[in-house]
C-alpha cells in the first residue's frame, strides 16, 4: 500500500476527491486532504506520504510551490497535479519539478483513478528496484574481502571510478546551485547517469542527497551574504535560488538553530 496526501483549497472538490475514488481498490492509503500547502508541510513533519495531489490554485502557497517546499524536504515523494489551468506554462513548470502526472479539472473520477493505477505501478517498480538493489549490494559486500585479497587492484579502480563520478555530479551542483530550476535530473544528466542512480551513488559517497548537497550550499552561501548588512534578507533569498521567504527561512533555521535575521543580528 501506498500512502496519499491531498491538497486542495475547494471543499467540494476536496470531499469530492475522499469520497469518490475507493483509494484502498487501488493500493493507496489515504492519510488526508487539507485546504493549503501550510498544511501539508505540517504533515511532513510528523508522517511522509509516498504521493502528494495537489491544486495548483490555492491561496498561502501554489501547487508548484508547494510542490519546490515539498522536493526539498522529502526528494522521494512523487507529486500530482491537479488543475483547471490548461496551460502551458504550468506544465512546463511542472516538467521541470519532476511532477508524476497531470489532471485536469472538472474532478472525472475514472480519470483520476486511471492516474493513480498508474502511479501505483511506477511506485510499485520502484519499490522492487529499490529492494534488488538492497539485495545485490548486501551480496558485493558478503563477497567483497574475499575479491579484495584476490583483485585488491579492481577493487580499488571501482571505488576510484565512484568517487570521480560524485566529484563530478558535485562540480555541477557548486556550478550550478544558485539557480532556481536545479534539479536532481540536470545533475544525473550532466554526468550521464540516471537520476536514481546518481541519488544513491552520492548518498555512498558523500552521506547525503543531492537534493540535501544543494540546499546546504545555499545555506552556507546564505549565512556569508548575512554577514554582510547592506544586503536585503529578501535579495540573498533570490541569489540562492529560493522563491518563498518562509521556505528560505524555515531551511536556513534548520541548518543553523537561527532565522536569518537572529543570525544576522550575531554580527552587528
Amino acid at each position: 500500500m501506498f500512502k496519499l496526501l491531498i491538497a486542495e483549497d475547494v471543499k467540494i472538490v476536496r470531499e469530492t476527491l475522499v469520497n469518490a475514488i475507493n483509494w484502498q481498490a487501488l493500493g493507496i492509503v489515504l492519510l488526508g486532504a487539507v485546504e493549503n500547502g501550510e498544511e501539508v508541510l505540517d504533515w511532513l513533519k510528523h508522517e511522509e506520504p509516498d504521493l502528494l495531489l495537489t491544486d495548483i490554485g490555492m491561496p498561502k502557497m501554489n501547487g508548484l510551490e508547494l510542490i519546490e517546499a515539498v522536493k526539498s524536504r522529502k526528494p522521494d515523494i512523487r507529486c500530482i497535479i491537479l488543475s483547471g489551468l490548461n496551460e502551458f506554462e504550468h506544465a512546463r513548470q511542472a516538467i521541470k519539478l519532476q511532477v508524476l502526472d497531470y489532471v485536469l479539472k472538472p474532478i472525472d473520477p475514472e480519470a483520476i483513478e486511471k492516474v493513480f493505477v498508474n502511479a501505483v505501478e511506477v511506485l510499485s517498480k520502484e519499490r522492487e528496484e529499490r529492494h534488488a538493489l538492497t539485495i545485490a549490494e548486501q551480496a558485493v559486500k558478503e563477497k567483497l574481502p574475499n575479491l579484495t585479497e584476490a583483485l585488491p587492484h579492481v577493487a580499488w579502480t571501482g571505488s576510484l571510478k565512484k568517487k570521480k563520478l560524485v566529484e563530478q555530479a558535485m562540480k555541477v551542483v557548486k556550478e550550478g546551485y544558485t539557480r532556481k530550476e536545479l534539479t536532481l535530473s540536470d545533475v544525473a544528466a550532466a554526468v550521464g547517469l540516471s537520476d536514481k542512480y546518481l541519488n544513491l551513488l552520492f548518498k555512498e559517497v558523500t552521506g547525503v542527497t543531492i537534493n540535501h548537497a544543494i540546499i546546504r550550499l545555499r545555506m552556507e552561501e546564505a549565512a556569508r551574504l548575512l554577514k554582510d548588512p547592506t544586503i536585503k534578507i529578501y535579495e540573498i533569498c533570490d541569489r540562492i535560488g529560493y522563491t518563498d521567504q518562509d521556505h528560505f527561512r524555515e531551511s536556513f533555521k534548520k541548518q543553523y538553530g537561527l532565522t536569518p535575521t537572529e543570525y544576522r543580528n550575531k554580527f552587528l
